[in-house]
C-alpha cells in the first residue's frame, strides 16, 4: 500500500490528467486549461427532454433516440430477483412513480416496444397504482403530452404575475429556480399546451391507466382528473400540501372556474401570456440561450414553439441545448441539471495549491503548470457587464446586478452565485502570488457582488438574497422536493462567502473595510448562531453533517475563532465521533431526510476527506484520527491514483441526490495535503500510523 506521501503524489497526478480526459462535449476542441465533472442526477430530465421533442415534433436523430433509450436502460432500477426495475430519483432509494412514469413515456415516444422487458415492472406498477396519484410536476407533464386532463391539475394562473411584488407570495419572490419553472408551468397552463393525439397517445393511454382497465380496457374518456388534483401517491412525498396550500389551490382553481364567465379576463389572460413570453426571451438571451437549468428551459421552448412553430429563439435554444448533454457508450444521453466548470475548477485550484509544498518536484511542476492555466482560464468566467442589459432591466427580472459574479458553470450562464464567486477567489488569494492573475479592481467587483447575496441576519443566499421576512415552504407544490420555495442563508454560501471577505481584507486591507468587516461580523454570528447543540451544521448542498460542519468549521477558522473556542472542539469532536474503526467516515443519505445523523455502513472517500478536512481545519488535538483517516484514504487508491465511485454524496432540495463526478478526485487530494502538512510536525504520529495494519478495503 502507498504511504499517505505517495497517495498524494498519485492523486494530484490523476487531478491534473482529468483536464483532458473527462471533459463536456462542447470542450473537446478547447486547450486543457480547467477542470468540468459531470453532475450526474436521475433520467427524469433526458425523459422530459425526449417528451418535449416529441410535443414539439421536433425529429430526433435515431443515434440521439438510441442513446436516449441507452440512458434509461443505465438508470433503471434493480428489482430483489435482478430483473429491470422502475427508476427513482436516485439510485439509492426505491422507484418513483414521477420519475417510473415520464420514464415510461419517454421510452415509448422513442420507439420502445410496449412488450419489452425494460418496461415490464413499469407496466406492473401502473396495473396495481392510480397514475393519477402521480405527483404534481407529473400531472402537468402527462397534460401536456395529452394523457391527462388539465381540469386535474391545480391552477398555476399567470395572472399571480399581476400581484404587487411587495406581496411575499407573488412568483417574483420565490427561489430563483422555482420562480423560473413555476413561469413556464403557468405559461403552459395557461394555454392548455397539449400534444397533437395520435395512435401513439391512445396506446399509451391504455398502458399507464391500466389500474382503471374494465374488461380489459381503459375507457380514458370517463376517467375523473377533477377529482384526482388532491390524489398523490404517499411513497412520492416530501412536502404533501398542508391546509394554507389546501385553501389556496380551492381559490386558484375556483378562479380557474369561473374565469371565463368574468368580463376582460380572456383579454387580461393574453396579456399576462404575453408578458411571461416576453420574460421567457430576456432569460434566453441572458443566458446565451441556455435559461437558468434545463427544467424550465424545456417549459420555455414548449410555451414559444406553441404560439410560433419557427420561432428563432426556440430553434437557437435547442442548439443550446447541448450543452446540457453528457454522452458515452456505457450510459448514453444524460442530461445534467447544471454545469460545474467554475466551481470544480475553483476546488480543484484551492486543492493543489494547498498540496503544492508537500509533492515530488515532478508532479509540483505539473501542479504550476494546471495552477498558471486554470487561474488563467478561471479569470476570463467573471461577469464583466450584465448580459440581458442593463441593471434596471435585471431589477424588472427580479434580478440582481451579475457583475463581478462567478456561475457554477461558466461565464456564458448568466447566473452568478455567491459561494461560487467566493470559492474562485479564494483559488486566486490561496495559490502562489507569482500565479494569480485576478487585479483589485476585479477583487472590488466580485466583492460587491457577494454582498448582494446577504441576508438581514447575517446568513447569505445562493444567486442572491432572500426577497421577503417569511419562509414559502408551506406553499411548496413541488410536493416531491423540499427547501424550494425560499432563497435561505445557507451555511455553505455563508462559510465560502465568510472565507472570501476574510482573504480579501487580509490582502487588500483598504478595499471596501467598513461594508467587508461588518458583513465578516455578521456572518460568523449567524455561523455561531446556527451551530447544533451537538457542534455540527447540516449541510443544503451536500451529505449532510458532514458537509455542513466541514463548511462552518472553515469559516469561523478564518474569521479569526482559535482552535480552542468552543464552537470548533464541539465541531470536531462531533466529526471524530462519526470516524469507523477503519479510519473512514461515511455518512447515510437518508440523514438528508431525517435530519439525524445514520452512519452508511462502510467507508465514504468524498465524506472521509470532507471530515478530514474540518479535523484539519480545526487543528484538532488528536493527531491519530488523521492519520488514520488518511491512510484509509490511501489504501482504497487505485494504482492509477482514482478513487472508486460510491453514493451520491450532493444533494439539492432534500431529496434530490447529486453525484460529483470530480469530488472524489479533488478533495482527497486537499485532505491528505493538509494532512501531510500536519503530520509531518509529528514524525511520531506518522511513524504510528504506517506501522499499523492496513485497514481492509471495501
Amino acid at each position: 500500500m502507498a504511504t499517505t506521501s505517495e497517495a498524494l503524489d498519485r492523486a494530484v497526478r490523476r487531478l491534473v490528467a482529468l483536464r483532458g480526459e473527462e471533459r463536456h462535449a462542447d470542450e473537446a476542441a478547447r486547450p486543457a486549461d480547467h477542470w468540468e465533472g459531470e453532475d450526474v442526477w436521475n433520467p427524469m430530465l433526458a425523459a422530459q427532454y425526449a417528451l418535449a421533442m416529441h410535443v414539439m415534433e421536433r425529429p430526433l436523430s435515431a443515434d440521439r433516440r438510441a442513446s436516449l433509450v441507452q440512458q434509461l436502460r443505465a438508470e433503471q432500477l434493480a428489482q430483489p430477483d435482478g430483473r429491470p426495475g422502475g427508476w427513482g430519483l436516485h439510485p439509492h432509494g426505491g422507484e418513483s412513480l414521477f420519475v417510473t412514469t415520464l420514464a415510461y413515456v419517454a421510452a415509448r415516444t422513442l420507439g420502445v416496444s410496449a412488450d419489452d422487458p425494460m418496461l415490464a415492472f413499469a407496466r406492473e406498477l401502473f396495473a396495481r397504482e392510480d397514475v393519477r396519484a402521480i405527483p404534481s410536476w407529473g400531472k402537468a407533464w402527462l397534460a401536456i403530452m395529452n394523457l391527462y386532463g388539465w381540469e386535474g391539475v391545480n391552477a398555476v394562473p399567470p395572472e399571480a404575475w399581476l400581484m404587487p411584488t411587495s406581496s411575499p407570495v407573488h412568483p417574483g419572490n420565490y427561489y430563483c429556480h422555482t420562480r423560473l419553472i413555476y413561469m413556464g408551468m403557468a405559461s403552459v397552463h395557461g394555454l392548455k399546451l397539449r400534444a397533437r393525439r395520435t395512435p401513439l397517445t391512445d396506446e399509451l393511454r391504455q398502458e399507464i391507466y391500466a389500474f382503471h382497465a374494465q374488461s380489459g380496457r381503459v375507457e380514458y374518456e370517463a376517467l375523473d382528473f377533477a377529482s384526482a388534483r388532491g390524489l398523490l401517491r404517499e411513497r412520492d412525498l416530501w412536502a404533501p400540501p398542508g391546509p394554507a396550500l389546501e385553501a389556496m389551490y380551492k381559490a386558484v382553481n375556483a378562479y380557474e372556474a369561473l374565469r371565463s364567465f368574468l368580463p376582460g379576463a380572456g383579454a387580461i389572460r393574453r396579456a399576462c401570456l404575453a408578458s411571461i413570453r416576453e420574460r421567457m426571451r430576456w432569460e434566453l438571451r441572458s443566458t446565451d440561450h441556455t435559461c437558468l437549468s434545463p427544467v424550465n428551459g424545456l417549459l420555455f421552448a414548449l410555451t414559444l414553439h406553441a404560439w410560433d412553430k419557427h420561432d428563432p429563439d426556440v430553434a437557437r435554444q435547442m442548439e443550446r441545448f447541448e450543452g446540457w448533454l453528457w454522452e458515452d457508450a456505457q450510459d448514453g444521453t444524460r442530461v445534467a441539471g447544471a454545469r460545474s466548470a467554475t466551481w470544480d475548477t475553483s476546488f480543484a485550484l484551492q486543492a493543489l495549491s494547498a498540496a503544492r509544498p508537500a509533492l515530488s518536484p515532478e508532479t509540483r511542476a505539473l501542479a504550476d503548470e494546471a495552477l498558471t492555466t486554470g487561474l488563467g482560464w478561471l479569470a476570463t468566467q467573471q461577469i464583466q457587464r450584465p448580459p440581458g442589459g442593463s441593471v434596471a432591466e435585471y431589477r424588472q427580472q427580479y434580478r440582481v446586478d451579475p457583475t463581478g459574479g462567478f456561475c457554477f458553470a461558466g461565464v456564458w450562464h448568466g447566473w452568478p452565485v455567491s459561494d461560487c464567486t467566493a470559492e474562485a477567489l479564494c483559488a486566486f488569494l490561496e495559490a502562489p502570488e507569482t500565479l494569480a492573475t485576478l487585479d483589485e479592481r476585479a477583487v472590488e467587483a466580485a466583492v460587491r457582488f457577494l454582498l448582494q447575496c446577504q441576508n438581514p441576519e447575517g446568513g447569505f443566499g445562493s444567486y442572491e438574497a432572500r426577497k421577503q421576512r417569511f419562509t414559502l415552504e408551506w406553499m411548496n407544490p413541488a410536493e416531491m422536493f423540499g427547501d424550494s420555495m425560499t432563497e435561505l442563508s445557507y451555511v455553505e454560501c455563508t462559510a465560502s462567502n465568510l472565507i472570501a471577505l476574510c482573504e480579501v481584507r487580509a490582502r487588500f486591507p483598504t478595499l471596501m473595510r467598513a461594508e467587508i468587516d461588518g458583513a465578516i461580523a455578521r456572518a460568523e454570528a449567524r455561523l455561531r448562531e446556527t451551530q447544533r447543540p451537538d457542534g455540527s451544521w447540516p449541510g443544503a448542498w451536500g451529505v449532510w453533517f458532514l458537509y455542513g460542519t466541514m463548511f462552518g468549521v472553515r469559516g469561523l477558522r478564518a474569521a479569526g475563532a482559535s482552535a480552542d473556542d468552543p464552537a470548533i472542539r464541539k465541531a470536531c469532536a462531533f466529526v471524530r465521533a462519526r470516524q469507523r474503526p477503519d479510519g473512514s467516515w461515511g455518512e447515510h443519505w437518508r440523514t438528508c431526510l431525517t435530519d439525524t445523523y445514520e452512519d452508511l455502513g462502510h467507508g465514504h472517500v468524498t465524506q472521509t476527506a470532507w471530515a478530514l478536512l474540518t479535523l484539519l481545519a480545526g487543528e484538532d488535538v488528536e493527531e491519530k484520527p488523521i492519520a488514520k483517516g488518511a491512510k484509509w484514504l490511501a489504501s482504497v487508491q487505485d494504482e492509477r491514483g482514482d478513487f472508486p465511485i460510491q453514493e451520491f454524496a450532493g444533494v439539492f432540495f432534500r431529496t434530490a441526490l447529486i453525484e460529483y463526478r470530480l469530488y472524489r478526485r479533488l478533495f482527497p487530494v486537499w485532505a491528505l495535503a493538509l494532512a501531510e502538512r500536519r503530520l509531518g510536525v509529528a514524525p511520531e504520529a506518522r511513524e504510528a500510523a504506517e506501522r499499523a495494519p492496513a485497514p481492509p478495503a471495501e
